[in-house]
């Protein structure tokens, strides 16, 4: 659906947080005729352009079959209330695919369990770098609706997908890219729903596909080959699909800023995608070179009272943590987790622990209890610290780390949610308490 589609259109968007704002600001330019609906009895629009109406509340998802396009923000999960209205169903990605593609300009999708947000950094910078004009769009950045003005040909957005932008969408990117596949948001893919009996894993999957499903033969989609489900999903594709791995990188790890194995598949995913659209390597290799990497994923806090401290909290299941253990190997001496519990299989995670050089496990949320049994199960001969905040944690940390240069690790294994905004804003607690 493109933009101009919706001039004059009786249009709702469903959740008024920053998706649905910057919907509304582009809305204001095909002059719709616009509702905001929102669980919030407190919300507050404010439109100099456009005469808004409003649903909120406990009723916000009522009567929908009154409007002509609905437009769901991310965050709400799949209801019967939304699928007995699924053919009036989109989102603001969608509204972006088809408006800036139109306008001939290249859009390259990445999505994947873990990795997405470094390799669009990387290939944001790689096209920089190659002075090519380039967005950075989507999950990570602003969102993607707000740069529909920007579309011409000459024109790269590198946009962020997670699997609720995704779960919607009848367009796919020119360019795609899958970086991994495991289980993750599976209470969010397991809601309530008139219109499946698939199971909470088989929906997540269904809606990663859509990053392929609607390609065409001039497409091409770019797989990482350690997983059966990245492929999987790359067989949707009409288009090209290639695979990369580790051994695709142009550099050693020891050459680039970034700490962590696993990041060279992330540097091999924009590399391959650099060499498909013609960047020249040496552009691309100075580019990956200067990377410094994203905050809150395995970010090396430094050395403070005698512990490095790295936060990864960007880790929000079992096996992102999984990964960050793997990354740092016997540096890491104290682990910090637990978060909101969804339900993970923290099994894997508590095997690993066991056999790591990881002595100090300090646990708080709602998963840390559930984390604790698995590493309990698994024979683990640590330590295991229960705390209520992160200040009390880093209090641990300090008391548990012996002072030989070995590493504190933040990597939840969690959502932050019900003790955070999000990630970010648990990662900043913990490079304030460490720093204070």
């Amino acid at each position: 659906m493109h933009l101009k589609d919706l001039n004059g259109k009786r249009v709702i968007i469903l959740g008024f947080g920053r998706e649905g704002r910057a919907m509304l600001d582009v809305l204001a330019k095909v002059n719709a005729d616009v509702t905001i609906g929102d669980q919030s009895e407190k919300l507050i629009v404010n439109s100099e352009k456009l005469k808004v109406n409003t649903q909120v509340g406990s009723k916000y998802l009522q009567n929908l079959d009154k409007f002509e396009v609905i437009i769901k923000s991310p965050g709400i999960p799949p209801c019967p209330e939304l699928d007995a209205v699924g053919d009036k169903l989109t989102n603001s990605t969608q509204i972006f695919l088809d408006t800036v593609m139109e306008a001939g300009s290249t859009v390259i999708g990445v999505t994947g369990s873990k990795g997405k947000s470094t390799t669009v950094s990387l290939i944001h910078e790689i096209l920089k770098n190659a002075g090519k004009k380039s967005y950075l769009v989507g999950n990570i950045g602003e969102p993607s609706i707000t740069y529909v003005d920007k579309a011409n040909e000459d024109t790269y957005f590198v946009l962020e997908m997670s699997s609720y932008q995704l779960m919607h969408c009848k367009t796919s990117p020119q360019i795609a890219v899958i970086t991994s596949f495991f289980p993750e948001h599976l209470d969010y893919h397991g809601s309530t729903s008139l219109t499946t009996s698939k199971s909470p894993v088989e929906n997540y999957l269904d809606a990663k596909k859509n990053i392929a499903r609607f390609q065409t033969e001039d497409d091409v989609i770019f797989y990482n080959s350690e997983y059966e489900e990245t492929k999987t999903i790359a067989n949707e594709s009409k288009g090209q699909c290639k695979s990369f791995s580790k051994s695709d990188s142009p550099l050693e790890l020891k050459e680039t800023k970034l700490l962590g194995e696993h990041n060279l598949i992330n540097i091999s995913a924009a590399y391959a995608v650099a060499s498909h659209i013609g960047v020249a390597d040496a552009d691309a290799i100075e580019a990956i070179k200067k990377f410094e990497g994203l905050p809150h994923r395995l970010q090396n806090l430094g050395k403070h009272n005698g512990i490095i401290w790295v936060d990864d909290s960007i880790s929000t299941t079992p096996e992102t943590a999984i990964a960050a253990i793997d990354a740092l190997g016997d540096q890491v001496e104290t682990i910090i987790l637990g978060g909101q519990d969804r339900g993970n299989d923290f099994s894997e995670l508590g095997k690993l622990i066991s056999s790591s050089s990881v002595k100090n496990v300090i646990l708080m949320g709602e998963s840390g209890p559930r984390i604790k049994q698995s590493i309990e199960s698994a024979g683990a001969k640590v330590r295991l610290i229960e705390v209520n905040n992160m200040q009390e944690a880093i209090e641990e940390s300090k008391q548990a780390t012996s002072n030989q240069q070995l590493v504190t690790l933040l990597s939840p294994a969690s959502p932050s949610y019900g003790m955070y905004k999000d990630f970010e804003e648990r990662g900043n607690e913990f490079r304030s308490c460490v720093l204070s």
